[in-house]
């Protein structure tokens, strides 16, 4: 009975071999008819390109010159003269607390101001003439100045009940309301100008070498995505910031449509070279394998009709849908774009234009 089982498992052993030089041997004769088989995908070319070298920083988006308008005494307004939201010009009157005497005790000390005037003038003349003394001109002269001086106090403080705009610019969203009792030093209105807009950000100390006044950068926002503003840098701190190691630089950018706005975060690529060429292909033309990338490159024998190499590149600074080749291929050369996964080394394959992948270097978010 042991022997009869022996004999059994060794016939099992002897199938399975048989069945497995079966599979290895179906499989070694499948390639050649798979790769005989054209499959279809989609190609591009390996282009050439023109990019600055950049750094990537993130910055915050700041005013021109921007401010927080308010009294600078107490009391009740009275009149306000602008709506939210307002273009206003530099000088403008915006609003207006009410005068209490301080009009009549201007006029009073104005009308005293003359008065003194006349008699400094009429004393001077009688002193000349050696009929009153130099103690009375003096006293007139001291009396004159006090009265002019109470008068420019009256008026300084009429002045301070009128808030006016600092500069031109648009205004935000009122606080107060007429009738209101303020405080001095609450916020009536924002006062805005933003066009040019600073984009202030903040550079590595290994980086600070590549930051110089003139250089060009590029702000993308996400309230308008894939959109580029463009500006230039004009000035930077003059030492390193001892806390974070970093040097803050300030860049201006043009903003007549003021679609930037203050306060908001920003994107910033500087540019610290001259542009390079370079060449490019999608990113999603490669095949990550652990020992490094490759693509396959399309050989056409006849149009639309071609067979591909595997090849190992070497990949470099990546923008948006595209992605640089530092060395392995040469501009012009043909990929596969999509469909690689189907491939095997020399396949033959058809090329159509379905599926190509996006090739922009700064794509926007497409709207929903």
């Amino acid at each position: 009975m042991r022997r009869r089982s022996v004999l059994i498992s060794g016939f099992g052993i002897v199938a399975l071999a048989a069945s497995g030089l079966y599979t290895i041997h179906a499989w070694q004769a499948s390639p050649a008819t798979i790769q005989n088989v054209p499959v279809t995908v989609t190609t591009t070319v390996a282009r050439p390109v023109s990019w600055y070298p950049k750094l990537h920083f993130v910055g915050t988006l700041r005013a021109h010159w921007g401010t927080a308008l308010s009294f600078q005494t107490d009391g009740l307004v009275s009149r306000i003269n602008f709506h939210s939201g307002q273009r206003v010009e530099a000088g403008a009157i915006l609003a207006q607390l009410q005068l209490n005497d301080e009009p009549g005790l201007f006029a009073k000390y104005t009308a005293q101001a003359d008065l003194d005037l006349i008699n400094l003038n009429r004393d001077t003349a009688q002193f000349e003439a050696h009929a009153v003394s130099r103690a009375i001109v003096d006293h007139d002269r001291l009396t004159l100045a006090a009265d002019r001086a109470q008068r420019d106090a009256e008026e300084a403080l009429i002045a301070m009940k009128s808030l006016k705009a600092p500069f031109s610019g648009r205004l935000g969203i009122r606080r107060v309301d007429p009738g209101q009792y303020l405080k001095a030093g609450t916020e009536v209105v924002t006062l805005q100008a933003i066009d040019p807009i600073y984009a202030d950000f903040f550079v590595p100390q290994r980086f600070s070498e590549f930051v110089h006044v003139g250089a060009i950068v590029t702000v993308s926002i996400d309230s308008a995505s894939g959109h580029v503003f463009q500006g230039r840098v004009t000035a930077t701190t003059p030492a390193i910031d001892a806390a974070s190691r970093t040097l803050m630089v300030r860049a201006t950018l043009p903003n007549a449509d003021e679609r930037l706005l203050p306060g908001g975060f920003a994107s910033v690529d500087l540019a610290y070279e001259g542009p390079r060429s370079l060449i490019v292909i999608p990113q999603a033309a490669l095949i990550y394998h652990p020992y490094g990338n490759t693509v396959f490159v399309v050989t056409y024998d006849q149009p639309g009709r071609g067979v591909v190499r595997e090849r190992l590149v070497v990949t470099g600074e990546a923008r948006g849908d595209l992605i640089v080749i530092a060395s392995g291929l040469r501009a012009g050369e043909a990929i596969v774009s999509a469909g690689q996964m189907k491939l095997r080394d020399k396949a033959v394959v058809m090329t159509s234009d379905v599926g190509q992948p996006g090739e922009d270097a700064a794509p926007s978010v497409p709207e929903e």
